[in-house]
């Protein structure tokens, strides 16, 4: 179930403290960055803030997150359908197939 109207405020202010505290998962492992930013993701959007747009405002947040965490992502690898269907069973509870996904759109560094 969607976060109702009148807790939105109140949760997304929750979330975000929460990221701030993790410091943007900046400094985690590939692997760790994926598993926290699938986990962040699935609650954001379960807080649900807008009617249209919800999943393109996500990306575009998450892209941003990815930067600033260190583990930027390959956008030409996207596959829309994979994360529409990634997103949904996050919203079920199973977050592996996103934390997957996320892991396969960072771009390896080298060297």
């Amino acid at each position: 179930m969607f976060c109702y109207p009148e807790s939105i405020d109140r949760e997304a202010k929750k979330l975000f403290k929460q990221l701030v505290e993790a410091k943007y998962f900046n400094g985690l492992t590939p692997q760790k960055f994926s598993e926290a930013a699938a986990h962040f993701l699935a609650d954001l959007n379960a807080i649900h803030p807008f009617r249209e747009g919800n999943g393109r405002s996500q990306l575009s947040f998450y892209i941003l997150l990815a930067e600033k965490a260190g583990h930027p992502i390959d956008l030409k690898k996207m596959k829309p359908e994979a994360i529409m269907q990634a997103v949904i069973a996050s919203f079920g509870g199973n977050e592996k197939p996103l934390v997957k996904l996320i892991l396969e759109l960072i771009i390896e560094r080298r060297g």
